[in-house]
């Protein structure tokens, strides 16, 4: 294969499967913090992801919050995701560097979309603070925010708490996903 079909089928792949695998995320997100089930961008995951999840969901139940067969089906398509580039890269991979990629790729999508939502959550907090789209970012943030709105109160009216949010969220990509990707890589070479 050409270089640039090459290049063009590694884009393909890859943001297709991370355009299914962010939904996903952000579904298993919405379950976990109870998100109103009928607000419209929830309904429009929902109807993207129910296709392979509502079959898995008989097999593998929930646990309180925890859609698990989101999550299961996460991780596989992570997998399959690494095992289609590795093909199209001509890359030999050991199931464990998989693994650990996939399980890197994950935490890394989980924190990028907890970032992203708190810088978007902080600035519609000042140009729409009461639109439905905000208290949905508010239940989607909540997990991250809520530990640092309990420890760090608005000062004179000013809600800080997003900063050390956004800083911790860099720091664990740092600390856990780098490494993880790194011991994926090396796995998967050697």
């Amino acid at each position: 294969m050409s270089n640039t079909l090459n290049s063009a089928l590694l884009f393909l792949v890859k943001t297709l499967f991370d355009l299914y695998l962010t939904l996903l995320v952000i579904r298993i997100i919405l379950v976990y913090v109870k998100a109103n089930y009928f607000d419209p961008i929830t309904q429009f995951v929902v109807k993207l992801t129910d296709f392979p999840v509502k079959p898995l969901r008989r097999l593998i139940p929930n646990i309180r919050n925890l859609e698990l067969s989101s999550i299961v089906l996460t991780f596989t398509l992570e997998v399959i995701k690494f095992v289609l580039l590795s093909f199209i890269t001509y890359m030999s991979s050991t199931f464990l560097g998989l693994l650990l990629l996939a399980l890197g790729d994950t935490l890394n999508l989980v924190i990028q979309l907890f970032f992203y939502a708190i810088l978007l959550q902080a600035i519609l907090t000042w140009v729409q603070p009461g639109s439905s789209f905000n208290r949905l970012l508010y239940q989607f943030t909540s997990p991250v925010m809520q530990p640092f709105q309990r420890i760090i109160p608005p000062l004179g009216g000013i809600d800080i708490s997003p900063i050390p949010a956004l800083i911790t969220l860099q720091l664990l990509n740092i600390i856990l996903v780098n490494p993880l990707m790194s011991a994926g890589f090396g796995a998967s070479l050697g």
